[in-house]
């Protein structure tokens, strides 16, 4: 790892390397899969650098900018996903025990609680589906 920089470092980062064949399908491709990773972090480094070298901006500020966006996706993907197993599952909505317990939220509260009106009507349409009627509680 002697001569990295900045950049290999976000790249190591952004796409760990697997050590353990159990992260692998089939398990027997972990020396590919590593390969495979190897290549992304050099590819990934390569144009960091590259836009760092055509433009004045710091790269891991950029990096926190970018995973904290795909964050900020995702938590939006888990609370719609929420919505709708409550709002729009039937005959019977999911319990929220399980939806929090699944979406690591901690308590039942957390979910009825973290999704409102506006994931209600992205769900409605995105899916096509109408709402159950279920009540919230």
């Amino acid at each position: 790892m002697a001569g990295m920089d900045i950049f290999d470092h976000i790249a190591a980062l952004a796409y760990p390397m697997p050590t353990d064949a159990a992260q692998c399908d089939p398990p027997d491709l972990i020396a590919d899969a590593q390969n495979h990773v190897r290549e992304l972090r050099e590819d990934y480094a390569h144009n960091l650098r590259g836009a760092w070298e055509a433009e004045d901006w710091d790269p891991l500020l950029t990096e926190i900018e970018r995973v904290r966006r795909q964050r900020d996706e995702v938590d939006r993907q888990l609370r719609q996903l929420i919505a709708y197993g409550r709002e729009f599952v039937g005959p019977r909505p999911y319990p929220l025990a399980t939806l929090a317990k699944a979406a690591g939220l901690g308590s039942h509260s957390s979910a009825r609680t973290f999704y409102g009106e506006d994931e209600v009507a992205a769900v409605a349409a995105v899916t096509g589906a109408k709402r159950t009627g279920h009540s919230r509680s």
